[in-house]
């Protein structure tokens, strides 16, 4: 595997669940910053395919070849404004020859509501990082970045990270496709995913039975629409993502459930 092959596969992985790779535009509008966070309580959650404290770790593949780890967890409730929120993290660590990606995005989103209300991104490339900080004001269609830039955002907006937990509650039903004009970015709407087929899969964490389904974002990255990328989620109430495999112009990359705690 080559250098650029590798840095290909990894800042791929990044995207799949990072797709702000481009600034949102500056507006003049202004909303007032959010109230610190504080532990919220577990009474009247509603029930959810996810519970605080499910962790979830992954092998990343490029082709025949391992070049990182990644890990899903819900880390707690918390409260926003007000509003009690889930805080999930998700977390890459990959390397290939020369070149090191360490990412992490973190959301709070909606016990009730599922919508997001705040969502950061970190990433260190090869020794180089960056940061990036939304607070997302739903009541006021309006999103604030890193404490400046604001712009309008969607109703009932999701972020990357939400997103995905967001689809953990379909029905996923047979022949479907599901369109979301939710992304917190207008213009990389709709997102789409169709649902392809029920099979029985083989992953390190063991043997699964899965709903498999094709997600299409406007964006770059492993759901991009040329990339033909599938997600096999678990055929049961829980609705995890098992594998997410994707054809990448140098090769395709896999990110398989190692292990689930």
């Amino acid at each position: 595997m080559t250098r650029a092959a590798g840095l290909t596969a990894l800042s791929a992985f990044a995207m799949a669940f990072g797709i702000t790779r481009t600034p949102l535009a500056q507006d003049t509008t202004t909303v007032a910053p959010p109230a610190d966070s504080q532990a919220a309580s577990l009474e009247d959650t509603p029930a959810r395919p996810w519970h605080v404290g499910e962790h979830l770790e992954y092998q990343v593949k490029f082709g025949l070849f391992s070049v990182g780890r990644a890990a899903m967890d819900v880390l707690d409730i918390d409260t926003i404004r007000g509003v009690p929120v889930y805080h999930v993290i998700f977390t890459i660590h990959g390397h290939a020859l020369m070149y090191t990606l360490n990412d992490s995005l973190q959301s709070w989103f909606g016990v009730h509501d599922l919508v997001s209300r705040r969502f950061q991104q970190d990433t260190e490339e090869s020794g180089h990082q960056r940061h990036r900080s939304y607070e997302i004001f739903p009541e006021h269609r309006r999103v604030i970045r890193n404490g400046t830039d604001t712009t309008e955002t969607v109703t009932d907006p999701l972020d990357d990270a939400s997103f995905f937990f967001y689809a953990r509650t379909l029905p996923f039903e047979r022949d479907s496709t599901y369109t979301f004009g939710r992304y917190f970015i207008p213009d990389r709407n709709p997102v789409s995913i169709r649902v392809l087929q029920r099979q029985t899969i083989s992953v390190p964490a063991g043997r699964f039975q899965t709903v498999a389904v094709r997600p299409i974002i406007k964006s770059k990255g492993l759901f991009s629409q040329g990339g033909q990328a599938v997600i096999w989620f678990s055929d049961d109430a829980a609705r995890i993502p098992v594998r997410i495999r994707s054809a990448l112009p140098v090769g395709t990359i896999d990110i398989s459930l190692r292990r689930r705690g």
